[in-house]
């Protein structure tokens, strides 16, 4: 909305513009724009009270402590009875709660005086004539819209009424607009004559032949009135202001304004009496409020007297009653409903600048981020610096997308008001979540994790359980075509060095990789993944049942650690080892081995023989073949061997290897000839 500071000053003292600017902001209003003394504001759609400059300045009263002066209008009912001569009717006080008419005889249509034109202009709205000007002008004055009809094309009948369906009625802009059962209109005895609310027809208007008037003052329905523009696509001032709530107990007093406005600007006679249709009143809303509440929640102390005084500023009538304050709110501030709305008003004009910055209780600012966050931006940097892209998904699943997953719903937190199918339980587990990260990119090469939450229902605790979880996905589709190199592998193997990389950013003991079943998993290709002998996670290929219901065509693999768990196996403190001054030797050992032996046993067995001086022992090959005799393979160990004090002879070597050979040996395994 536009407004001069020119016209809030006529009710109003005001304080200098750059402080009044401040004052608006404080108040709540934006400030989009200023040119000189005139205000380009930004009204909230629950404050269709300040949509005029008496509700401004009633504000700017309130917030200044200074005495607002308010119009009284007067009217000199000089012409003959409107009684008999207009009739109004209203079909449902629902869409229409009250409608006024006055009539003004012997008007002589013409331009508006200039200080009219000049404060229309101000707001931005452009002059026409003086009875279209001076409807104008209460509108802004006052936040009431009406409508002046050519009393002589209208008739004396008035119908307040739902269009019927493919009515048609010519706007003022020229349009011929067909109507729906969901339009509010204003009709004569035979058809609409305008849209209520929103835009007067074009038979009906004021002309330069016009004598007499009949102007209109109603309050309708917001909604019925939201709706006709949403159908029609046409909005005005009018509706505007209707969506937002104008003041029912308004109407006649800003009809008595417009029509004193006309027998001053354009010589009429205002007809005795007025049409007044009001079949149920609006009454004011009380509502109390603890001063003690008041301070609590703005962390104040502001004295109780102040308070009633400053709602007494905003127009309420306040009382004390019992310790609290009870105000009857008027009916033009529908936005206040219970307590913490006048909390809010206090809270305003005490003013939002004055309430002290406090910091919540029991944070040390000197400790920094917690722990738990430090702890996730780990595992975070861990992650991308193998390469993977960080995904982000909802919490939220569907118990076929867990069934899907071979995940049981039995202990799901299910939703009580579920929006879609798509989305009726907390998820329990990562793997829906990343499956439809990976369907939805199937074709793309994606490695990607997530670090998100799992819940599960508590059978000993009405809340549920809440666990973070790291989880990675690997895409095994094609790699983009490169002239230079290929891409890495996405198998189970690249897949298992991510998690051990991840695993050792927090200083977690070896993990123990052991077989393992998951229905989402490939019988062959899954394994769990131990610390300090408890599991803590699962990883390995998606079942091709499973990727095939989420129309995955290549191989996918997955792996789930419960962040929860991990983080009671991490050593925060790094220990420097330092290096050896002298050199390492290697080793190499072919084993035949039963195929169920796994080879973490064997690399276990040979790792605790050699003792210090085995510095690592790793598989470099596994071979299975008929020369090797049925349930055998071949596993190939390399060993590297050093000390810290001195450099390795052969009866050094050679003692290492003969306890190593017979550690294998215990376990049935046999030097490979």
């Amino acid at each position: 909305m536009r407004i001069s500071a020119e016209w809030l000053g006529e009710y109003v003292q005001l304080p200098p513009i750059d402080k009044l600017e401040n004052i608006l902001l404080l108040a709540g209003l934006g400030v989009d724009e200023r040119d000189g003394d005139r205000f380009e504001l930004e009204v909230t759609s629950n404050r269709g009270d300040w949509l005029c400059a008496t509700g401004l300045a009633r504000e700017i009263g309130a917030m200044t402590e200074a005495r607002y002066r308010a119009p009284a209008p007067h009217v000199d009912e000089d012409g003959p009875s409107i009684r008999g001569r207009v009739e109004v009717s209203i079909f449902d006080p629902e869409d229409c709660a009250r409608y006024c008419a006055r009539l003004v005889e012997g008007v002589k249509i013409g331009p508006s005086p200039e200080w009219i034109q000049k404060r229309l202009l101000d707001c931005g709205v452009r002059p026409i004539n003086n009875v279209v000007d001076a409807t104008n002008y209460v509108m802004l004055e006052w936040g009431q819209p009406l409508h002046a009809f050519d009393f002589d094309r209208l008739g004396g009948r008035i119908v307040v009424r739902r269009a019927g369906e493919g009515e048609t009625l010519k706007t003022l802009d020229g349009q011929e607009r067909t109507l729906s059962s969901q339009i509010l209109v204003i009709a004569d005895a035979e058809k609409p004559v305008a849209i209520a609310g929103i835009m007067g027809g074009a038979d009906s208007e004021v002309s330069d032949s016009t004598v007499n008037v009949l102007l209109e003052s109603a309050h309708f329905s917001p909604t019925r009135v939201r709706r006709g523009v949403q159908s029609l696509g046409l909005a005005s001032e009018a509706s505007r202001r209707f969506e937002r709530w104008v003041d029912p107990n308004g109407c006649k007093r800003s009809l008595d304004r417009a029509a004193q406005l006309l027998a001053s600007i354009a010589g009429g006679k205002v007809a005795t009496d007025a049409v007044d249709v009001y079949p149920r009143p609006a009454t004011e809303r009380v509502v109390s409020m603890r001063p003690a509440r008041a301070n609590e929640v703005l962390g104040l102390n502001i004295e109780t007297a102040w308070m009633q005084n400053a709602l007494d500023r905003l127009g309420f009538k306040t009382t004390l009653e019992a310790g609290s304050i009870v105000a009857r709110v008027p009916t033009r501030r529908r936005d206040i409903e219970r307590e913490i709305d006048l909390i809010e008003e206090v809270a305003r004009l005490w003013g939002y600048d004055r309430v002290p910055t406090t910091l919540s209780k029991g944070v040390n600012v000197a400790a920094g981020r917690p722990l738990a966050g430090r702890l996730e931006d780990r595992a975070r940097s861990a992650c991308l610096r193998c390469g993977l892209t960080e995904v982000a998904t909802i919490s939220l699943s569907n118990e076929t997308a867990h069934t899907n997953a071979g995940l049981s719903t039995e202990r799901a937190v299910k939703l009580r008001n579920a929006l879609t199918e798509d989305y009726t339980l907390l998820r329990t587990s990562l793997l829906p979540s990343l499956l439809d990260v990976l369907a939805r990119n199937k074709g793309r090469r994606l490695r990607g994790f997530e670090i998100g939450r799992v819940y599960e229902t508590n059978p000993t605790h009405p809340l549920a359980d809440e666990k973070r979880t790291l989880g990675v996905c690997l895409s095994d589709a094609p790699a983009p075509a490169h002239w230079q190199k290929t891409a890495p592998p996405a198998d189970f193997f690249a897949l298992k060095a991510i998690v051990g990389n991840v695993l050792r950013e927090f200083g977690a003991p070896e993990p123990v990789f052991e077989p393992s079943r998951h229905l989402a998993f490939h019988p062959g290709r899954c394994a769990s993944v131990s610390l300090n002998g408890a599991e803590v996670g699962v990883m390995g290929e998606i079942h091709p049942l499973v990727a095939a219901k989420w129309e995955i065509p290549h191989r996918v693999y997955i792996a789930q650690i419960d962040f929860d768990a991990l983080v009671r196996h991490i050593s925060l403190v790094r220990q420097f080892k330092a290096f050896s001054n002298f050199p390492a030797v290697e080793r190499d050992f072919a084993f035949v081995v039963p195929q169920n032996l796994p080879s973490l046993r064997l690399v276990e067995a040979v790792q605790s023989a050699g003792g210090d001086l085995v510095t690592s022992a790793r598989v470099v090959d596994v071979f299975q073949g008929a020369n090797l005799g049925e349930g055998m393979k071949s596993l190939a160990l390399s060993l590297r061997l050093q000390a810290a004090d001195r450099t390795l002879g052969e009866n050094d070597i050679e003692g290492v290897s003969k306890r190593v050979i017979e550690a294998a040996g215990a376990l049935g395994a046999s030097i490979r000839s």
